[in-house]
């Protein structure tokens, strides 16, 4: 009896093994095929995407940028330049490809490193004219925040209220204290000859106003017309321009002169007061600041 249910008990233990065991590689059959379906399903799409890259990685183009920041209407030199590759559908139409179309050429505004160059970015000064001088200027009330390479008209303000273009979109090739420097040709020397005359004539007086964007802004157009009477004082007197553009110097400097004066003692220590007050302020907080950094380092 005891043989008897033994084997019973073996036969029901292998036939229960036996159905776990089915039951098991069935699973595993099923989990092994769904594994070989999501492996499959991803090898095909790393494919198509690779497929992708590859084929976007052929339509490239090459383009320039620069290696430093270029100021607006400063020239670009071979040395600034650096090639690019970008897509072709990420570049705008007038991208350019080669650098002779670069070189001598200016940006409109200020261009950061980096930037793809284009042609609606750039622009060309036209070639050096034969009757171009440079012209220093003392007799001018300047902005007070003019800069080199600043971009201004020239006027003229006459007693009556009347206010003329003298000279348009001149750049401030060199700057000293009350000094501009500029390039004028001929026509322009001689017309602020005759505006020089004309102001040390009639009290009027001569000022500069800086161009916002001057590389994108439009030229004004000289509306100053030098009269007759004038050009013939020019023409019997040549030196009278040397004596107008004197006088002129002479009156903005007895302009400041007067503002100086009016400064008293009292005023000029409050000034010196603020300037010290402010440089104490600002080194107590570069202090603070310091210790703060400090402290958090440690």
């Amino acid at each position: 009896m005891i043989r008897k249910r033994t084997r019973q008990l073996i036969y029901a233990g292998l036939v229960g093994a036996g159905i776990v065991g089915v039951a098991f590689t069935g699973y595993a059959v099923h989990a092994s095929s769904r594994l070989e379906q999501m492996r499959t399903s991803l090898m095909k799409q790393y494919e198509g995407e690779i497929s992708a890259l590859k084929q976007a990685s052929g339509d490239v183009v090459a383009g320039w940028t620069l290696l430093r920041e270029i100021p607006a209407g400063e020239r670009i030199a071979r040395q600034d330049l650096a090639s690019i590759v970008l897509p072709v559908n990420s570049v705008p139409g007038d991208w350019l490809h080669a650098s002779e179309d670069i070189v001598g050429k200016s940006p409109k505004i200020t261009v950061a490193p980096n930037t793809l160059l284009t042609g609606s970015l750039l622009f060309e000064e036209g070639a050096v004219a034969d009757d171009l001088r440079y012209r220093e200027m003392g007799f001018i009330q300047l902005p007070g925040e003019l800069k080199q390479k600043d971009v201004v008209d020239i006027r003229i303000q006459f007693p009556t209220g009347q206010d003329y273009i003298l000279l348009s979109k001149k750049r401030v090739e060199s700057l000293a204290p009350g000094v501009v420097n500029s390039i004028l040709n001929e026509e322009e020397i001689l017309l602020l000859s005759s505006g020089i005359v004309d102001a040390y004539l009639h009290k009027a007086s001569i000022y500069a106003l800086k161009y916002v964007e001057p590389y994108l802004q439009r030229e004004a157009i000289p509306t100053y017309p030098p009269s007759d009477a004038v050009l013939q004082v020019i023409r019997k007197d040549p030196n009278i321009i040397d004596l107008a553009e004197h006088a002129l110097t002479a009156s903005i400097r007895a302009g400041l002169e007067g503002d100086l004066a009016s400064v008293t003692s009292q005023h000029a220590a409050e000034f010196i007061n603020q300037k010290s007050s402010a440089a104490s302020v600002r080194s107590s907080r570069e202090g603070s600041d310091s210790f703060a950094l400090d402290a958090g380092k440690e």
